[in-house]
């Protein structure tokens, strides 16, 4: 067997043999040489190395410089510590040789590896199994290496209902924090007119300023006035919060209920909220002179209405959003570039701290800023709660905000797009009546009512405003706002609001444009809307033209108009081409088929103004007209041929079959089931004159069909009784001609038994008297 190794240059972990000195391997048993007499030693391991069976191998010898001669003996069978022969005859030991080397290695790196020559010579054969075993102490062993991928877990993904589920409960949530939040306020206008609330202010409001405010008829004056009143309020009550706010779905969630209860039950509230238990509590805090944002505007009504004002309070209600934001925002608001980590990082401990918060978004900043300064100044964020003053002589409504000190100005009372925490929805105003006292005022105080309307309730579907289906907010403030009697006050209230929606003033943005409600872009149409006709053009943006939204026209296909009782105009032109839906089978393969082909379906849409209403041929002889699948199509009543009835009873075709009058099966409406478009067939259609013919026919028809259930249940009956009766007569003849039954012989048994048993009984009527039940007859 013949075996290659390098002895010259090794890696780290190996032994390395230099270039100017050589050393061979030698056990300690063998007795030591002079130093005169080197050839000696050589004379005795080439005479060993004879001696043993031959094995070639490669040991490997350098070019520089001269060359001796190496002799490697190794004497397997003694496991003695073995020792190292240097060049000058000296024995050293395993270790200090291993340092040698290690050191001549180091000196030998910048040496190059085309120097090396190889020489084959003969070793024994049980070497390269002891070089195998030295190279396994220092060379790293690979062996098989099994490299197992986890496969990703897939994520599951939500079922129809369990989505439907959490949309729904979103939406239940939110409605039922409007109706609390308007509940709320409703509470807080009725505190703000009661006699408690009265008497304290007669007690810290100056009379000048009451005198001044009930005699002030005119604008001018009015709004003097309340200039008056509000200098002096902001130097009274100091402002300790914003009050409510809005917060995300998220946040509920992740609530603590544990410290939610425990607040509760202490009466305590955050920073940003004041605990008013009663009337009593909401007097104290006008004289503790501090309070939130909210409480503030809602106690400068309270002194507004004490001062001879008609006042109203006007609370911008801020429920729990029934829309989840995207992820997008929320990766907005979770870091921006490389330094969010280092940032999570520092944070953890005060994130681990703000844990037991009941909101962590609300935990209070590390500078402290004094609220009644920050929330006062003129460009604070707007609140949600404010004041409205009515003027006899304008016979308009005043707003007021007490907190920043505005007066007149509503488009101020409206908060940034992207303020999260402030999100004007619900605008309501609560005067001093004790019933029909709101008025939703949400026009007055928003530039985009339709965004308004979006955040209420999600848009309905097709088929629930087909049912007639309203939104549940459309429904809700119908039945708060209602009035029964409407004063001149109320009716002009309600032009002016209605003057402001078609005065609203037109967006700068372009995604401003999108659903409003009186100006439109052409980019912005959806699949089955186009601009018919395309002018008047109000202007422009961005080079794009922008049209009313009168101009805005819904298109459909002609099946989906035919539906509707109408037809396409011969020689009309469509309007709009648009991709068609998959919705069955056959329409499917068509667009498979379209795509080998690399082209679309496309489905020819028109406008309303390309129709009209489908005239049906009439009945002649009373032949029904039909169509290619031998129906007749009456998705509206409009449909119904002259001269023919529609009767919708199921069943009634067969009669009519009978008696060989010509009908057809009327087709109200499609159902699609398994990828197919199924007729729905709502009984039939026939000449009027066969009506009352059919109809008698069809009660004679009822009349046969139930007398032939009745006789078909009493043979059933009669059948079933025969069988009992033929069974009854061969167990009985069974019983006579083979034997006793098993319960006739038990019927005998006990029989057999109770005769002896009274047969006992009367002899020894003698010896045991009575005392039953009856006497004894001898008794």
């Amino acid at each position: 067997m013949a075996t290659t190794r390098n002895l010259g240059k090794r890696k780290r972990g190996k032994q390395s043999e230099s270039s100017s000195q050589r050393t061979a391997y030698r056990p300690r048993n063998i007795p030591d040489q002079p130093e005169d007499q080197p050839e000696s030693s050589l004379n005795a391991s080439r005479k060993r190395r004879a001696d043993l069976p031959n094995s070639e191998t490669a040991v490997k010898k350098r070019s520089k410089g001269k060359q001796k001669e190496e002799s490697v003996i190794v004497d397997l069978q003694d496991d003695t510590l073995m020792t190292w022969e240097n060049e000058e005859g000296d024995f050293i030991t395993m270790e200090e040789g291993k340092e040698k080397d290690k050191q001549e290695e180091d000196e030998e790196d910048d040496e190059d590896e085309d120097e090396i020559d190889w020489e084959t010579v003969h070793l024994p054969p049980t070497l390269p199994e002891q070089m195998h075993v030295e190279e396994s102490a220092t060379d790293v062993v690979y062996k098989d290496v099994e490299v197992v991928f986890e496969t990703p877990r897939a994520v599951l993904k939500k079922s129809k209902w369990e989505i439907e589920y959490q949309r729904n409960l979103r939406e239940w949530i939110h409605h039922g924090h409007v109706i609390a939040l308007t509940a709320h306020y409703i509470i807080r206008n009725r505190w703000c007119s009661s006699n408690k609330i009265k008497s304290q202010c007669l007690k810290i409001v100056p009379d000048h300023a009451r005198n001044l405010l009930s005699k002030e008829t005119s604008e001018s004056g009015v709004i003097t006035g309340i200039k008056w009143l509000l200098n002096w309020w902001s130097n009274y009550f100091s402002v300790t919060g914003p009050g409510l706010i809005t917060r995300p779905y998220s946040d509920f969630a992740d609530i603590n209920y544990d410290v939610l209860q425990e607040m509760i039950l202490k009466h305590e509230s955050n920073e940003n909220a004041d605990w008013i238990d009663s009337l009593d509590d909401f007097v104290n805090l006008l004289s503790k002179k501090e309070g939130t944002s909210d409480t503030c505007a809602e106690l400068f009504v309270a002194v507004l209405r004490f001062c001879g004002c008609d006042a109203r309070l006007v609370c911008s209600l801020q429920p729990v959003p029934h829309k989840i934001p995207s992820e997008s925002a929320s990766k907005k608001k979770s870091g921006k570039g490389q330094n969010g980590a280092e940032k999570d990082g520092s944070n953890a401990e005060e994130t681990d701290e703000k844990s037991n918060l009941l909101f962590q978004f609300r935990t209070p900043t590390k500078s402290y800023v004094n609220p009644n300064v920050q929330l006062r100044q003129k460009n604070a964020k707007p609140p949600c709660v404010w004041a409205e003053v009515y003027c006899p002589e304008s016979k308009k409504w005043i707003c007021v905000d007490p907190v920043r000190g505005i007066i007149n100005k509503p488009a101020l009372m409206e908060p940034a797009t992207l303020n999260r925490s402030n999100q004007l929805s619900y605008v309501l105003a609560m005067d001093d009546k004790k019933r029909h006292n709101i008025t939703d005022v949400t026009r007055r105080y928003t530039s985009n009512l339709e965004k308004a309307i979006r955040i209420r309730d999600r848009p309905l579907t097709k088929r629930e405003q087909s049912s007639g289906l309203k939104p549940w907010s459309e429904v809700f403030l119908a039945m708060i706002c209602h009035k029964p009697k409407m004063g001149e006050k109320e009716r002009l209230e309600i032009q002016d609001l209605e003057k402001q929606e078609k005065k609203e003033r037109m967006p700068t943005s372009i995604g401003g444009f999108k659903n409003h409600p009186l100006y439109a872009l052409e980019r912005h149409l959806k699949k089955f809307e186009v601009l018919y006709p395309k002018e008047p053009v109000l202007g422009s943006i961005r080079g794009e033209k922008i049209y009313p939204r009168q101009c805005v026209k819904t298109v459909a296909t002609a099946d989906s108009y035919r539906k509707q009782g109408r037809e396409i105009i011969e020689g009309e032109q469509p309007i709009k081409m648009v991709k068609s839906l998959a919705t069955t089978l056959e329409k499917k393969r068509l667009q498979e088929m379209a795509k080998q082909d690399g082209q679309e379906v496309l489905v020819p849409c028109y406008g309303e103004w390309q129709t009209r209403k489908i005239v049906p041929d009439p009945v002649v002889n009373g032949k029904v007209p039909k169509n290619a699948y031998g129906n007749i199509d009456l998705f509206t009543p409009e449909m119904l041929p002259p001269g023919a009835v529609h009767i919708p009873i199921n069943g009634l075709g067969k009669v009519a079959k009978m008696l060989g009058i010509d009908y057809a099966d009327a087709v109200t409406g499609f159902e699609f089931t398994k990828m197919r478009s199924v007729p729905i067939i709502d009984g039939i259609v026939v000449a009027e004159e066969y009506q009352y013919v059919l109809m008698e026919a069809l009660e004679e028809q009822e009349k046969n069909d139930a007398l032939k259930a009745i006789e078909k249940q009493e043979k059933e009956v009669y059948l079933r009784w025969r069988k009992l009766v033929k069974r009854l007569i061969i167990k009985a003849r069974v019983d006579s001609e083979y034997g006793v039954s098993k319960d006739a012989s038990r019927r005998d048994h006990n029989d057999d038994v109770w005769a002896v048993y009274s047969a006992t009984s009367n002899d020894n009527n003698d010896t045991y008297p009575g005392g039953g039940f009856l006497p004894e007859d001898n008794e």
